[in-house]
C-alpha cells in the first residue's frame, strides 16, 4: 500500500519578461543544463570506475556556492540526475523493456528553471517574482488555490514563457447536481457520438495546417545549419504547431465541461490508439483527432465534478489515458456489431455507417455503439456498491493535473 497524497494541481500563466529579464532566465536556462551535464558525468565516473553512487548530499556539495542561479534552483538540477539515476536501475529491476539510462542535455534541450519550495505564494499574481530575475509581469487569469509548492519557468520554442505553479489539495472543486447518464463512442467521421443521439465533430487543426506546415518545412530543409535565417524558420514552424495543440487543447477542456455538466456519469470504451496508429492510412487522422488528450481531460474535469466516468476497458488493449482517473472497467467488445435493442450480433464492415437489426432497429452505427456502452458501464455500476466510487482518481499514488481554465486560445483556425 503507498502513502495516501492529496491531488496536485497546476497552474500556468503567461508571463511578459522584459529583455534583460529574459536575457537572465536564458543565462539561468543554459547555466543549468551545463551544471546537469557536469552532474551526470561526475556520477557515471564513480558508479563506472570505483562502482560507488552519489548521493543527492554530494551533488548539493558539487553546486555549492555557485552565484549564477539560485542554490535551491541548482539543487533542483541535482535532484533531477539523482532521480534519473534512481529510476533508470528501478527499470532494469524490473526488467523494462526501456531501460532509460540519463543522457546529457545538448544546448536548447533544456528549457526550464524550477524552484522547488515557494516560500511567499502571495508573490504570485499579476507580478511574479522569480530570484535573480525579478518581478515578471503575469496573465494572472485564475485565483490560485492551495499550498503552492513549486514554481517553474519555461521557455516554449516560439520564444514565449510561461510559469507554472503546483499547488496541494486545491479547493476550488465545483460538484456536478446532475443525475443523467451518457455513453460515448468515439470515432473519425464524427469525434463522438452520444447515446442521446448527438454527434460532435473536431477541428481537425493538423489537417487545416497541413499545406502550411509542408511549405514551412520544405523551407526549413533550405537554410543552412546554424544560421539565423535557420533560427526564424524554426520558430515559424513551432508557432503553427503551438497554434495546432491550443485548438486541440481547447476543443478538449471545453467539451469535457459540457459534458460533465449535463451529465453525472459517463461511459467511454478503451480504444487501443498504439496498435490503430500503426494503420499508415488512418495514422495521421487518429492523431489529429487526439483520443487520448480529451480522455484524460475528461476524467479530471469529471473528477473535479463529483462526477463518474467508467472506461470499458478491453484485456489485451493498450491503456493510453492515465488510469487513476478511471477506476472501472469492464470489456467492450462487439459494441459496434451487437444490437442495442435485441442484443444480437449484426456483422458489419467499417464502410457500413448504418446499423440494421432483424428485429427492426435502424440507427446510425455510432449511437448504437455507444448505446451499448452505457448498458455495459450501467451493468458494472450495478455490480459494485456505491460510496467510495462517485470519484474517477484513485488516491493511492500523487497526481498533477492541469488548470482547466487556462489561457483558452480561439478555437477558430484562422
Amino acid at each position: 500500500m503507498g502513502i495516501v497524497m492529496g491531488v496536485m494541481k497546476a497552474y500556468r500563466y503567461r508571463v511578459y519578461p522584459s529583455k534583460a529579464q529574459a536575457t537572465e532566465i536564458d543565462k539561468q536556462i543554459e547555466f543549468c543544463r551545463k551544471t546537469f551535464n557536469e552532474l551526470l558525468a561526475l556520477k557515471k565516473l564513480a558508479h563506472n570506475q570505483y562502482n560507488a553512487n552519489l548521493g543527492r548530499k554530494h551533488l548539493y556539495s558539487e553546486v555549492k556556492g555557485t552565484k549564477e542561479t539560485h542554490s535551491q534552483v541548482v539543487q533542483n538540477v541535482a535532484d533531477r540526475v539523482d532521480k534519473g539515476f534512481r529510476n533508470f536501475f528501478r527499470r532494469v529491476k524490473e526488467n523494462a523493456r526501456k531501460k532509460g539510462f540519463p543522457r546529457y542535455k545538448k544546448f536548447g534541450a533544456n528549457r526550464s528553471i524550477t524552484m522547488p519550495q515557494v516560500n511567499n505564494p502571495e508573490n504570485i499574481g499579476k507580478k511574479t517574482f522569480f530570484p535573480k530575475v525579478g518581478w515578471l509581469n503575469t496573465k494572472y487569469h485564475r485565483e490560485i488555490t492551495g499550498n503552492a509548492k513549486t514554481l517553474t519557468i519555461k521557455k516554449a520554442k516560439t520564444g514565449k514563457y510561461f510559469a507554472t505553479v503546483v499547488c496541494a489539495n486545491p479547493t476550488d472543486n465545483k460538484k456536478t447536481t446532475t443525475d443523467k447518464e451518457v455513453g460515448l463512442d468515439l470515432g473519425l467521421n464524427y469525434f463522438i457520438a452520444t447515446s442521446d443521439n448527438e454527434f460532435v465533430e473536431h477541428p481537425k487543426p493538423l489537417k487545416y495546417f497541413a499545406k502550411k506546415r509542408k511549405r514551412l518545412n520544405r523551407n526549413f530543409s533550405k537554410t543552412m545549419k546554424q544560421s539565423k535565417n535557420r533560427n526564424k524558420k524554426r520558430v515559424k514552424i513551432a508557432v503553427v504547431d503551438e497554434r495546432i495543440i491550443n485548438i486541440r487543447d481547447d476543443f478538449a477542456w471545453k467539451l469535457s465541461n459540457d459534458l460533465v455538466k449535463r451529465y453525472g456519469f459517463i461511459c467511454v470504451e478503451d480504444l487501443n490508439i498504439k496498435n490503430m496508429v500503426k494503420n499508415h492510412c488512418l495514422a495521421k487522422s487518429i492523431n489529429d483527432v487526439s483520443w487520448g488528450n480529451f480522455l484524460e481531460k475528461l476524467g479530471y474535469v469529471a473528477e473535479s465534478a463529483g462526477g463518474r466516468v467508467v472506461k470499458l476497458q478491453n484485456p489485451a488493449g493498450f491503456c493510453n489515458i492515465q488510469k487513476s482517473l478511471v477506476s472501472e472497467s469492464v470489456n467492450p467488445r462487439n459494441t459496434s456489431q451487437r444490437c442495442s435493442n435485441c442484443g444480437e450480433i449484426v456483422k458489419k464492415s467499417l464502410a457500413v455507417r448504418t446499423h440494421k437489426c432483424n428485429c427492426g432497429l435502424v440507427l446510425d452505427r455510432d449511437t448504437n455503439a455507444s448505446l451499448n456502452i452505457l448498458k455495459l458501464g450501467q451493468e458494472l455500476s450495478e455490480s459494485k456498491p456505491v460510496g467510495d466510487n462517485t470519484s474517477t482518481v484513485c488516491c493511492t499514488s500523487k497526481q498533477q493535473v492541469f488548470s482547466m481554465n487556462q489561457e483558452a486560445p480561439s478555437i477558430r483556425a484562422g
